[in-house]
């Protein structure tokens, strides 16, 4: 997390979750509205009902605003990483006895992917820690007691309130566990130890959004974030078709990221599945815990990948066991044959051994030497530089590149974030920017706004536009014969440098109005900002004059008398 990652998030859905996780460490369920609102709006946040909120379940973010009241919100997924060696190996040792606990939880140690996810702030790892906890209160105890089921509601609860399809994916194994054991009344005790958890998001989703059972992914996106087949946010379809190449690139990826090993990560529990005689009760809750996460998420649009394919994250824990399972029948079947050419014991464990120095000297570090040396702009953190400089109260202006103003431009007018995602990706980027300056112009609501946006939409689905795309940051333009000259200028204002802002948004204070606070550059409407912070010093991070690809550094700057920035005093 430190060394290779700077303790910095990465991905949008870790920034918009720190983000919320300061207000709930200042004793608030949402953030005061900013103003102005362009400057300060980040992906996957938005205003509803007057509060600026995430679109996230409350779950992990609990968690992280434990981390930021602690000092060290940086610690929280490394430390459930830690908690889950114990608990795979309480899970597996209650499924298949001790020896096979300790080699799962040797996994678990051991793999890439639970190491490099946990040093991240996803809530993936959350869930997943959870879910173990869940499971080792049931599985663990040879006959678990009424106290055992409660805890296990808790944990199943808690998890669902981190990442809801990951919970239900988790209850699968403890409904196979009860029937195949006939213990229905332990699934009673479960609802009721998870029934607290349940109605405080439940709560949650009232004050928010509205209705107890009204989530922020609905009450941004409507029912584009459903599962099933159907045009996803972005304005794709989504079919079959799609769903079974996701399915097919996440177990690819898989056999890579899970171990990092020169062998395919899942063949040891592939060969024990198809070439065991015989299997356990037990082997068919392995089987449905394994299954479960890919089952649900083959009808859910997006494929998600970071670090490996981080919806399957979930399934890992059974996948690790299933692989300490097939080493153990592996182990178990060459101490029973015997072969005149080859010591079968020897040659297993050879094997094992080879696999796991290879994976642990060699691929394992060119993982982290690629990972240390990507996005290096986003591990940089100019909140220090500026203390070291004795700064203690400023206003950071990044700019960022042309279709991140414009969409956080329609975003403060009250665009629906679906309709703004689909726009971006379909539509011409000049034409977006002027419809925006004259929706700023004529006061345009938004929902006259969002009218404008759909009939565009609507117009492009029946005439499909030929747009190229001309940026590094996504911009598209049709075929015209003069670009206006309004755009014209947003393409030399990025071809300036930009970077990126949410990354450093979410360090800000509730409220915008103490230490030093990030802010969008809107150029020749920074008075805007400006005047909110009348006697702050004001700096600029973005790359260095001249040298657009450059990393971002700290530049100080004067107000010009309409509150622009005049350049270096």
């Amino acid at each position: 997390m430190v060394v290779l990652f700077a303790g910095n998030p990465h991905l949008v859905d870790e920034i918009a979750q720190l983000f919320h996780a300061r207000a709930f460490a200042a004793g608030r369920l949402a953030a005061p509205v900013p103003q102005p609102a362009e400057a300060f709006l980040m992906l996957n946040t938005g205003i509803v009902n007057g509060a600026w909120t995430s679109i996230y379940p409350p779950g992990h973010t609990v968690l992280l605003a434990l981390g930021l009241l602690s000092g060290a919100e940086w610690l929280v997924n490394p430390l459930l990483g830690g908690i889950g060696t114990v608990l795979i190996y309480a899970v597996a040792r209650g499924l298949y006895g001790p020896r096979t606990g300790m080699v799962a939880a040797f996994l678990w140690a051991a793999s890439a992917w639970v190491m490099f996810l946990s040093a991240s702030y996803v809530s993936h790892v959350s869930a997943t820690v959870l879910a173990l906890a869940a499971w080792a209160a049931v599985f663990r105890p040879k006959r678990p007691a009424a106290w055992h089921f409660v805890l296990a509601g808790l944990a199943l609860a808690a998890a669902a309130s981190v990442r809801p399809l990951d919970g239900a994916a988790a209850a699968v194994p403890l409904l196979v566990w009860a029937m195949l054991r006939k213990r229905w009344r332990g699934l009673g005790w479960m609802a009721l130890g998870g029934s607290p958890v349940m109605l405080l998001m439940a709560y949650f989703n009232w004050r928010l959004f509205g209705s107890p059972t009204t989530f922020g992914y609905t009450a941004f996106f409507a029912e584009e974030l459903r599962l099933g087949f159907h045009a996803d946010p972005w304005g794709y379809s989504y079919t079959p078709l799609v769903a079974l190449s996701n399915l097919t690139v996440a177990i690819r990826r898989l056999h890579v990221y899970l171990y990092e090993w020169p062998i395919p990560a899942l063949l040891p529990l592939a060969i024990w599945a198809i070439a065991a005689k015989s299997h356990r009760k037990n082997d068919l809750i392995l089987a449905v815990g394994a299954i479960a996460i890919p089952l649900l998420y083959f009808f859910y649009w997006h494929s998600g990948f970071f670090r490996g394919p981080r919806f399957y994250f979930a399934a890992t824990p059974f996948l690790i066991i299933g692989t300490a399972r097939a080493w153990r029948w592996g182990a178990s079947l060459a101490r029973r044959k015997t072969s005149a050419y080859i010591n079968l014991r020897v040659a297993l464990v050879a094997t094992a051994l080879t696999t796991l120095v290879w994976g642990l000297a060699s691929l394992l570090p060119q993982r982290m030497a690629a990972y240390r040396d990507q996005l290096t702009a986003m591990k940089r953190h100019p909140e220090r530089e500026l203390a070291a400089l004795g700064v203690r109260q400023a206003v950071v202006i990044v700019p960022g590149s042309w279709v991140s103003r414009t969409v956080a431009g329609f975003w403060s007018l009250g665009v629906p974030h679906g309709v703004v995602e689909r726009a971006f990706r379909l539509l011409d980027s000049c034409d977006l920017h002027q419809l925006l300056v004259e929706a700023r112009r004529t006061a345009l609501s938004g929902d006259a706004t969002t009218s404008r946006l759909q009939a565009m939409l609507q117009r492009a689905r029946t005439v499909p536009l030929v747009l190229q795309e001309i940026s590094e940051s996504g911009a598209k333009l049709r075929p015209r014969e003069r670009l206006p000259e309004e755009c014209v200028e947003e393409l030399q204002r990025e071809a300036e440098g930009f970077t990126l802002y949410g990354n450093l948004g979410w360090r800000n204070s509730v409220g915008l109005s103490s230490g030093i606070v990030f802010a969008r550059d809107l150029f020749e409407r920074n008075d805007e900002l400006f005047n909110r912070y009348p006697d702050w010093e004001v700096w600029r991070w973005a790359p260095p004059p001249g040298q657009p690809k450059a990393p971002p550094v700290l530049q100080p700057i004067s107000r010009g008398r309409a509150g622009a920035p005049e350049g270096p005093p």
